[in-house]
């Protein structure tokens, strides 16, 4: 065992190995002049969102809903967009996405206003079929009603002369003939001069009799302050304490009162309790 140990000892390494090790020691040597890369690597995996695939998402369904001359009611959308690339015009509104739907009842109408502006394309609402947008800028406008804008008379004649008329023939030669002529103004007459009828109604098993006056639009009715003191004929108003002015102390009473009473019902439950305990 001693000569075979002693024998490795002084065993001399080959040629081969160490060629091997210096060329080992000469991969970790410092080197101070730059190397030159022999190549270039590029990624293997594409980035953001084509690393795992296309999405095959559902569309999302943008563009125009109503056909130009379409009947539509408010709240219908009309164009679905991202961005402006239509505007709201006339009877129309949009919403915080761009949407764009109908205001007023009407036909849709696809339209440009150079007057409002030069490159901007508008989507409108018409009330009838035959319109057109853009309208003049000085023409009468239609009302969201329906219903062409009235110019209110100027003086008080003009006034009181398209208002409601009594249409009631007044002399024999109109009745006979059966033409309604209008005579006078229900408006004008005083309030002794109108036409006054009295009903009976059944209030708290009693019969009462109410006057009503003819006012104007022809409608039959009571006068406001009679209205508005309806209530105190009512059977809840008559059961009511009547209010004494000269009475200062009432509220202070009914306070004590009411806090004597509340006091008294705090006894008797503690009272109810202890006593049920005792039973027990």
């Amino acid at each position: 065992m001693a000569l075979h140990s002693l024998h490795r000892a002084h065993q001399v390494p080959s040629v081969a190995a160490l060629s091997a090790l210096e060329s080992a020691l000469a991969s970790f040597r410092i080197s101070t002049q730059p190397s030159t890369p022999s190549g270039r690597r590029n990624a293997s995996h594409q980035a953001q969102g084509r690393a795992n695939g296309p999405k095959d998402t559902a569309g999302k369904r943008l563009g125009a809903k109503k056909a130009d001359g379409q009947y539509v009611v408010p709240g219908n959308i009309l164009f679905k967009q991202r961005g402006t690339l239509w505007f709201p015009g006339d009877g129309c509104f949009m919403g915080r996405d761009h949407t764009i739907h109908a205001q007023v009842p009407g036909y849709v109408k696809f339209y440009t206003d150079p007057v409002q502006h030069p490159k901007r394309k508008f989507i409108g609402v018409v009330f009838e079929r035959g319109n057109s947008l853009p309208q003049p800028h000085n023409a009468v406008r239609r009302r969201k009603l329906g219903m062409l804008a009235y110019q209110m008379p100027s003086t008080v004649a003009e006034q009181t002369a398209g208002d409601l008329t009594d249409l009631t023939p007044s002399s024999p030669a109109e009745q006979s003939s059966g033409a309604a002529i209008p005579a006078t103004i229900v408006r004008d007459q005083p309030q002794e001069a109108r036409q006054t009828k009295t009903i009976r109604t059944r209030r708290d098993g009693r019969w009462v009799e109410t006057t009503l006056t003819l006012r104007p639009g022809h409608q039959w009715r009571q006068a406001n302050w009679e209205i508005g003191r309806a209530a105190e004929r009512s059977k809840a108003a008559r059961s009511v304490r009547p209010f004494k002015p000269g009475d200062r102390f009432a509220a202070w009473r009914k306070r004590n009162a009411r806090i004597a009473r509340n006091a008294e019902l705090r006894t008797m439950k503690r009272g109810g309790k202890k006593g049920g305990k005792a039973k027990k």
